[in-house]
């Protein structure tokens, strides 16, 4: 995904921020990507729960270094973002045999987002021990709302390092946001080639401000299925497929 675009790339970008976006959002979003501001956000009051503001890693309470050193700052996602990457990557599949996974969950809002759909389970992995309880109690929260529209109830959050979660034996949908760099995205790639050979289970990363997604190109095992790139890079995504050599592309319809 590149972003020094052409000016027939620049219309594209405009025309796929009007479809994620609609007209008046697209025009704010615009207006702010020319005044380097970010959109306002009411998830936190729409949900009850706590997601918003940002918190560079060293704020954390992470206390591994290393891991600290390729962490990346806390930025909740959009959740209209995160809705146009759910609407575009689960057309077809049976949600009930798959996993949602967030690595680097953050507070959990990908999570109360997903739990809206039948996913089999959704899975937060987090590597702050802050974040973690904050996201813990935000689901804890969501859950017991009478007004709650989860249809996947089975949703958790695990305090761990990526590079050392054990997924779960189902097909899995991977969803992250720009979570960490470096020698941690690639051993957690190795891990998710490693889970496809060994169970045989479909794996597919939908990567939200995919700061690495050269790494994924590089190997062998690991297909694009589809990008989406919007005016901000931070709501740019795409979605790769992790799958044996021999074994067909999942079909999927092109994003819109």
């Amino acid at each position: 995904m590149q972003f020094n675009p052409g000016s027939d790339e620049k219309f594209q970008i405009v025309l796929n921020t009007y479809r994620v976006f609609g007209f008046w959002e697209t025009l704010k979003e615009v207006i702010l990507y020319v005044l380097s501001r970010k959109p306002a956000d009411d998830f936190d009051r729409k949900y009850g729960v706590v997601t918003s503001g940002e918190a560079e890693s060293s704020e954390a309470g992470i206390t591994d270094e290393t891991a600290r050193s390729l962490a990346v700052a806390y930025v909740p996602s959009r959740e209209i973002v995160i809705r146009h990457i759910l609407h575009n990557t689960t057309k077809g599949l049976d949600l009930k045999e798959y996993s949602f996974i967030d690595l680097g969950c953050g507070k959990g809002r990908a999570l109360i987002v997903a739990a809206q759909l039948p996913f089999k389970e959704v899975i937060g992995v987090e590597l702050s021990p802050l974040h973690s309880e904050v996201a813990t109690a935000n689901i804890e929260r969501y859950l017991s709302n009478p007004n709650c529209a989860a249809a996947c109830r089975n949703v958790r959050v695990n305090c761990a390092n990526a590079l050392d979660f054990e997924f779960p034996v189902n097909d899995l949908l991977i969803y992250m946001y720009r979570p960490f760099i470096g020698p941690v995205f690639r051993g957690v790639a190795d891990n998710l080639r490693r889970f496809q050979e060994t169970t045989g289970r479909r794996v597919l990363i939908a990567y939200s401000c995919p700061v690495e997604e050269l790494m994924l190109g590089q190997y062998s095992g690991f297909v694009k299925r589809t990008e989406y790139q919007v005016i901000s890079m931070d709501y740019s995504w795409s979605l790769w497929e992790c799958r044996r050599e021999e074994e067909p592309a999942l079909s999927l319809s092109r994003a819109n």
